[in-house]
Formats: structure tokens, sequence, C-alpha cells
């Protein structure tokens, strides 16, 4: 949970939420086709969550994203990449408020778009 306090109250975020968030930004992202779920044993007990290879964390700065994609075959990985970023920090930040410190990209994969 991610609190965010005024002069009229307290506001909770939940990290899940954020996720889905940056989630969406990713998957409207320009030459990411898929976002790779984080491997080993510990993703077969997260099958009922859509967290899909988003991981958010709070620090005393703001945010710290980590995310991971598969982009498509042949597109240039660091434009993909700075576009991904750019694109979640901005949505993140307008949906929520919150200031994102960091945003890790994680390029697993890259294959031929459907």
């Amino acid at each position: 949970m991610v609190l965010q306090e005024s002069d009229l109250g307290k506001v909770a975020i939940s990290t899940d939420a954020i996720a889905t968030i940056a989630g969406r930004a990713v998957d409207e992202s320009f030459g990411v086709v898929d976002q790779a779920g984080r491997r080993g044993p510990l993703r077969l007990l997260r099958r009922g969550r859509d967290d899909r290879g988003v991981r958010v964390r709070e620090t005393g700065g703001g945010l710290a994203l980590e995310l991971h994609v598969v982009v498509d075959y042949g597109i240039n990985l660091g434009e993909v990449t700075a576009m991904v970023r750019s694109r979640v920090v901005y949505e993140v930040e307008r949906h929520t408020g919150l200031v994102v410190a960091s945003v890790e990209v994680h390029v697993d994969d890259a294959r031929r778009a459907e």
C-alpha cells in the first residue's frame, strides 16, 4: 500500500492497482508484443494475479517499477525501452499523483508480432 496524505485526509493505493496502470501503459506501447511473467517456482502461485511482469516498490524518492517485456523482433531496443519508460512514468503519475523515481525495463525476449 502506498499512502498519500493531504489536509483533507489519506488515500491508500495498492501496489496491485499501480501495477495494473503500468501494465496497461506497457501493453499500449509501440514495439511491445507481450509482457513477460517472472520466472521461477513462485510464478505458479501467482496465476490468479495479473502482475504479468510488473513489480512495484515504494522507495524514499517515490515509486520504483520493474518491467519485463517481450518486444517485436527487428525493432530498435533502445527506442522501445525509452518509449515504454516514458509512457509508464506519464500514466502512473497522471493516474495516481505519485512520483515515479525509477523504471527498469528488462527485455526478456524478442519475437514477431502476430
